[in-house]
């Protein structure tokens, strides 16, 4: 790792406070952010239309996003992001952010074979073929089959929640950045929680004019990957010292404990 990394437990509000910050670095850079993610859009969209180009899209994802992550240090950091950063991912960090890709993949893979079993042990077969059978289904075995798709999927979303800045940019190994991800989201729940209620509500509010909203909407949400990271693991910018993303006044420290005592340092 490039930098010593201690997990800081936020209050809930920061939550709301890293889609402000990823906010302020899009709208400081309006249209670099835009041209970023047009072209990453556009990327995606040709991938999806043949199966092993999107298959491999997949794997590298990561490593474009790591890219946008890198801009994104420099700019908090008092610099500027530029075009350029979309394949910076593609230097430093390209054999760590490919094989970050690939556990995604993997783990996206156990989550479906999870969820394929789950729907087999609770509803079982007999229903695809005879769907009025979905009627004589008790509301346990329904709440049954939301936990076992729920809890994997959840699981996945956490360990993989902030992993592409910590190895694009605090310089993780891929596992390493996972299991740090997960952790920085078990501890910080309550903020994620809330970051995730108003994302929903950001997604429904982008898709009112046409999905028009979402041009603006993505580039922000991938930068909450970094603004989150920078807050939860204290990254230091390249140029100068990170500045508090709330750009608000430190939280009292008995908000940043934790439940089992865990200084937020």
């Amino acid at each position: 790792m490039e930098q010593e990394l201690d997990v800081r437990v936020r209050p809930a509000v920061a939550g709301r406070r890293w889609i402000g910050a990823a906010w302020r670095l899009f709208s400081a850079q309006v249209g670099t952010w835009l041209v970023l993610a047009i072209i990453l859009l556009a990327i995606s969209a040709l991938a999806g239309r043949m199966q092993f180009v999107s298959l491999l899209m997949n794997l590298i994802f990561p490593v474009f996003i790591g890219g946008l992550m890198i801009g994104a240090h420099q700019q908090a950091g008092g610099g500027r992001v530029e075009i350029a950063h979309l394949l910076a991912g593609f230097s430093g960090r390209f054999v760590d952010l490919l094989l970050l890709g690939l556990i995604q993949l993997l783990a996206s893979l156990v989550v479906v074979v999870v969820a394929v079993v789950g729907v087999l042990l609770t509803i079982g077969l007999g229903v695809f073929e005879n769907p009025e059978g979905l009627g004589e289904i008790s509301w346990m075995t329904w709440v049954l089959l939301a936990l076992v798709l729920t809890v994997p999927m959840g699981a996945m979303i956490m360990a993989f929640w902030i992993a592409v800045p910590l190895v694009a940019v605090a310089g993780c190994k891929p596992w390493e950045a996972v299991e740090r991800s997960f952790d920085a989201a078990w501890r910080n729940w309550r903020a994620l929680l809330l970051y995730g209620l108003l994302v929903t509500l950001l997604f429904l509010v982008a898709m009112i004019p046409l999905g028009l909203g979402l041009i603006v909407l993505v580039p922000v949400l991938v930068l909450t990957g970094y603004t989150a990271c920078a807050d939860v693991f204290n990254l230091q910018g390249p140029a100068q010292p990170m500045p508090n993303i709330a750009n608000e006044p430190p939280e009292s420290t008995e908000e940043e404990h934790s439940d089992d005592g865990y200084r937020a340092d």
